[in-house]
């Protein structure tokens, strides 16, 4: 299949939007004091800590079968900030090693994934989205708080 525009592009628009939620999701993290990374809004949703490890963990999860990676728990507390911000940053730059090591073409090439076969270019934009969706949680439970959520960094 001849290599399009659209997919030679994808890596570095990917990497420059990745760059940019690293920077934004580690924002969101820092606002929240210490102390607050138990809060909860109510009964039956995480806490502020477990919505961390939650993105963090499910950007491996959710791209490991484009990236070639493993999915890595946290073993740390969930109420411990610093622990977690670091998880973070470790998660967010396994994802983005991987890719930069990637050749363009890869991205189209389709494989495996536990909702079906799809091309590992969709796989990653849903751990793009997953994140996306659940720094925005986190940043409802900042506001929750009176806490101003930093300034949104878009592409």
């Amino acid at each position: 299949m001849p290599m399009t525009a659209q997919q030679s592009s994808f890596k570095k628009e990917f990497l420059k939007k990745w760059k940019n939620a690293t920077t934004y999701t580690l924002e969101v993290a820092e606002k929240m004091p210490a102390s607050k990374y138990g809060y909860r809004p109510n009964e039956g949703m995480r806490t502020f800590g477990e919505q961390m490890e939650h993105i963090g963990y499910a950007m491996t999860y959710l791209s490991m079968n484009a990236i070639h990676s493993k999915e890595i728990p946290y073993q740390g507390n969930l109420t411990d900030k610093d622990a977690l911000i670091d998880y973070l940053k470790k998660q967010f730059e396994i994802v983005r090693v991987a890719v930069e090591k990637m050749d363009s073409t890869d991205f189209e090439k389709t494989v495996s994934f536990w909702a079906g076969r799809m091309t590992r270019r969709k796989i990653l934009n849903i751990a793009f989205d997953h994140t996306t969706h659940t720094r925005a949680q986190a940043i409802v439970y900042l506001r929750s708080q009176d806490i101003k959520p930093p300034q949104y960094i878009a592409w």
